[in-house]
């Protein structure tokens, strides 16, 4: 154990909007009398939320990111490393040229991008999942006056399932600002079944948005791989669609690094109790999208299940206060 003259260390691994939340929370909470450590490869927190707006040029990089050393105000360390892996019978984290133990450990790595899994996808996607891509593609949109704009999603699990939907909207009132929304077509697919239902069904309404915007969707569209030259995306049973531009979300997966310390279970993260976030090992929670929860993979998500497990971390060790379960507030 990490612990030294009482002092307890909590190591919080990912700057996202959990991790960022549950060592704000904690480090509030404790002072000065225990040792809370933020651990992230960037050195900025960056806003995921507001990538589609940086796509259609209403947010500038620099609006949507925060130095993750303002944290330190609030009685956070942070240190600017990538995690390689996690070592539970000596509780430490290890690092690229260190080793950090801990007596708690938040794990908040998100999922990481893997564009590799589908053939063609790196040459023929332009996507505003990464600020990078959000970047690029704000500058093809900026030269885009006529054609076929497709936006599509993957098998597996992504970050925030209501993004490919806003996605077309704000493509939509993008091309109508710009006056030429008759020369752009818009469409959409994805792997699931086309919802049905009453329109307060979440996924109906969206659906129906979608339509009345004059924004043709695709259902039960499995994606197998991409011809860059061709600008053809081709499906299972040799259905295909055609475009112009692609805006496809790629596919997503746990750190590679808790694959190889075995923690990460399935391509959906981390399994956790859902009501405590905790995981097989002793000591050690997951939260937001690197956890297996039955729960959108989205920062709202995320937000919550910090706020628990920082309450419950702080709770234990000061012995003030007691133990909350998580009851999510999301659809």
């Amino acid at each position: 154990m990490a612990t030294r003259n009482g002092r307890k260390r909590i190591v919080v691994l990912g700057g996202g909007s959990g991790g960022v939340v549950a060592a704000t929370n904690l480090g509030r909470k404790l002072g000065d009398k225990h040792d809370v450590i933020l651990i992230d490869k960037r050195l900025d927190h960056v806003f995921m939320p507001a990538f589609l707006f940086v796509m259609v040029g209403e947010r500038r990089p620099h609006d949507v990111t925060r130095s993750l050393k303002q944290l330190e105000k609030h009685n956070v360390k942070f240190v600017q490393a990538e995690v390689s892996g996690i070592d539970p019978d000596l509780q430490q984290v290890e690092l690229h040229n260190q080793k950090i133990d801990y007596d708690y450990l938040i794990v908040s790595l998100g999922m990481q991008i893997r564009p590799d899994l589908i053939p063609g996808f790196i040459e023929a996607s332009i996507h505003p999942w990464e600020l990078d891509g959000a970047v690029r593609l704000r500058e093809a949109l900026a030269s885009f006056k006529e054609g076929r704009i497709v936006v599509g999603v993957p098998l597996g699990p992504y970050r925030c399932p209501p993004a490919p939907y806003e996605t077309q909207w704000m493509l939509d009132s993008y091309f109508k600002k710009r006056g030429i929304r008759d020369r752009v077509e818009i469409e959409y697919f994805t792997r699931d079944p086309e919802p049905a239902g009453e329109r307060r069904n979440p996924l109906v309404w969206m659906d129906d948005e979608s339509r009345r915007r004059n924004i043709k969707q695709h259902y039960e569209f499995v994606v197998r791989s991409i011809d860059p030259e061709a600008r053809v995306v081709s499906g299972l049973y040799k259905y295909e669609i055609p475009y112009d531009l692609l805006i496809m979300i790629p596919p997503h997966r746990p750190a590679q690094a808790l694959f190889d310390c075995g923690l990460a279970d399935t391509e959906s993260g981390i399994r956790v109790d859902y009501e405590t976030l905790r995981t097989k090992w002793d000591n050690v929670f997951a939260i937001g999208d690197c956890a297996d929860m039955p729960a959108s993979k989205a920062g709202g998500v995320a937000h919550q299940e910090g706020d628990v497990v920082a309450h419950n971390l702080a709770a234990r060790i000061t012995g003030r206060g007691e133990p909350v379960p998580l009851r999510l507030h999301t659809i």
